[in-house]
């Protein structure tokens, strides 16, 4: 039986990927590439993890999808937590606070949003909207929302698979972070200085 929780999991992640797809498209028809993952590094480690975000990322959603789904998946996966309602609610709470966070970051990022570094397009630093509060919303949006579904489906796969997103993508902020002292110099530092790296 789908329970309530599963279908608010579902739903939080069609509207993931709603906005993620239609934010891309739109920006796509007015002539932003805003796919530039592994096109800036020159390092062969950092290239091949950003390379495997996006297969990572799909992978993740089919366990997910099962679990939402009640699909057995016992052999696979060893969960190590009981079934805590308040848990999984709290959970679902991370998620949408997340989802929430992720929807201002791309209406405050406008036509500036990529994936991954752009090297050859140069953008204003933006430092207004959620960027006051967080250097870095869309990461901390992943985060959180990784961490709800851990919440919500407590077990070993999830454990590993949220310990190297959230691991993955500190190592991602940091070279983020290299770029745009490099493109912006001061103005970043200053910005640094008043907003932390994630809230």
């Amino acid at each position: 039986m789908i329970t309530m929780i599963n279908i608010l999991v579902i739903i939080s992640l069609a509207i993931f990927y709603l906005l993620f797809i239609g934010r891309t498209m739109l920006l796509y028809k007015n002539g932003v590439k805003v796919w530039v993952i592994g096109t800036s590094s020159r390092n062969i480690v950092e290239k091949l993890l950003e390379m495997i975000l996006f297969p990572f990322l799909l992978l993740w959603t089919a366990l997910v999808v099962c679990m939402a789904l009640n699909v057995r998946i016992e052999n696979v996966v060893f969960e190590i937590l009981c079934a805590v309602p308040l848990l999984k609610w709290i959970g679902i709470i991370i998620c949408y606070t997340g989802l929430v966070i992720f929807l201002w970051a791309l209406i405050s990022f406008g036509k500036a949003w990529r994936i991954g570094i752009d090297e050859t397009h140069s953008n204003d630093l933006i430092t207004t909207g959620i960027f006051i509060l967080s250097r870095n919303p869309i990461f901390l949006f992943m985060d959180l929302y990784f961490t709800g579904i851990l919440l919500i489906y407590p077990n070993i796969l999830l454990i590993i698979a949220t310990v190297c997103a959230i691991v993955g993508i500190h190592f991602q902020i940091l070279r983020e972070e290299k770029f745009l002292l490099n493109q912006f110099g001061k103005k970043y530092t200053e910005y640094k200085r008043k907003t932390r790296r994630y809230l």
